[in-house]
């Protein structure tokens, strides 16, 4: 059974508004404000511009090779299929279901925070998470068109909720709390802020790996362009209001954790509040459930590339990979017994599933571009420089990491790469 093409323009484009909007935007803005004050704000607007640099060299290829989880499908076809191919699209493939899961697992943990105090830890956590988890699950099985349709309704809600609370934040914000702009961290605070912001827009990824269920693929690349933007100027304003309402003082304590939390609280409306909470908890859930999809069809590339076995490229009744959407879910359901491994989901989820995979992308561009046998839909004007720039976002993404990050991280490099040797010799 093959996969249905039944994604059109708006599928993709919400697809890319559930899948990034959610924890990060919930959570970082204190962060980047630690490191540059309210100038911060550039950060947020450059982090959106890199991402969007390296969303147009990955639509390009995209048109190339539209197929299910094409991300592990770029660097096969970019070294010609030969031990290194296999070894970076293994690494591309793995990592991106590595950092993905843990992205999930985060945002499991995450949500009965938004729910009540009740379910902010212990049993009550793990429960939310494990029933919100079975839900995208249960949705994602249904099919991807459903999933879309699901995803749309919530985006709509909470992107409506949020533009609401950006409107009465801005209004009765004050602009002193903007003053000094650009505070004793300089120029240097706002490109430390560029790493914390950057992954607040990682989910576009996502988009690139249903293009064989969608209908016409020439659109991705503009689908994929426009939900970015849209992102990008969404962050911009609700970060403003942020920092318009909350002073320094609270951004590092009270609300260190939950910077938007202390916006609509700063409201002093309790309708605000409560409908606050559930485009919180909306958006959380439609970030899960795109990865759940997107998780899917990456495991489904790697049964093709023989990396798993065949039996994983089963499909369901409703053109779902049926073991593939499985081991996406049940993997999270288990390490979210484990919150207190929180920091380092989040660092080896930013490494192993986002740097790693990245860097493997922008080199198989470069070198792709030199092929006979490349010949996108949708070909980029200057792409290798977009890419060179691109390669620069993606080097000061990686800047804010310490030792014990690059530790872990290279531990898990180490591993992937045993895994590797062993299944390409069983292959």
């Amino acid at each position: 059974m093959e996969f249905r093409k039944v994604l059109g323009f708006w599928d993709i484009f919400w697809l890319g508004i559930g899948g990034m909007v959610g924890v990060a935007i919930l959570t970082f803005p204190s962060l980047t404000y630690q490191q540059a004050g309210p100038a911060s704000l550039i950060s947020w607007i450059l982090a959106g511009v890199f991402s969007l640099l390296m969303a147009v060299v990955y639509s390009e290829m995209v048109t190339a090779f539209p197929r299910s989880g094409a991300l592990v499908v770029f660097p096969y076809e970019a070294f010609g299929k030969k031990k290194i191919a296999r070894y970076l699209a293994f690494l591309e493939g793995v990592g991106y279901y590595i950092g993905t899961v843990f992205g999930i697992v985060i945002s499991a943990i995450i949500l009965g925070d938004y729910l009540g105090p009740q379910f902010s830890s212990g049993i009550g956590q793990f429960a939310i998470a494990e029933v919100a988890l079975v839900a995208v699950g249960i949705i994602n099985l249904m099919g991807v068109k459903l999933t879309s349709k699901i995803n749309l309704a919530m985006s709509v809600f909470f992107i409506a909720i949020f533009a609401a609370i950006i409107i009465l934040g801005i209004a009765g914000g004050s602009t002193t709390l903007l003053h000094p702009f650009l505070q004793s961290g300089g120029i240097t605070g706002i490109v430390l802020a560029i790493p914390v912001a950057i992954l607040a827009y990682g989910s576009w990824t996502a988009l690139l790996t249903v293009p064989e269920e969608t209908i016409n693929v020439k659109k991705v690349p503009k689908a994929i362009f426009w939900s970015i933007v849209f992102v990008t100027v969404f962050y911009v304003l609700l970060v403003l209001a942020v920092y318009l309402n909350l002073g320094a003082s609270q951004m590092q304590t009270q609300y260190s954790q939950d910077p938007v939390l202390g916006l609509v609280a700063s409201l002093g409306s309790p309708a605000a509040m409560i409908a606050f909470q559930m485009a919180a908890v909306l958006s959380i859930v439609a970030v899960m459930l795109v990865m759940v999809l997107s998780n899917a069809r990456i495991l489904y590339a790697l049964t093709r590339l023989d990396f798993l076995p065949k039996k994983m490229n089963r499909m369901s009744g409703a053109s779902v990979p049926l073991y593939a959407t499985l081991l996406s879910l049940f993997v999270p359901m288990a390490l979210s017994a484990f919150p207190g491994y929180y920091f380092q989901y989040v660092v080896i989820g930013a490494i192993i599933g986002t740097g790693l995979p990245r860097l493997i992308d922008l080199a198989s561009y470069f070198r792709i571009r030199r092929k006979s046998h490349y010949k996108p839909a949708f070909r980029v004007r200057h792409g290798t420089a977009i890419a060179a720039v691109a390669f620069v976002g993606l080097v000061i993404s990686e800047l804010s990491l310490g030792a014990s990050d690059i530790l872990w991280s290279a531990a898990a490099l180490i591993a992937l790469t045993a895994v590797f040797y062993l299944a390409d010799r069983r292959r």
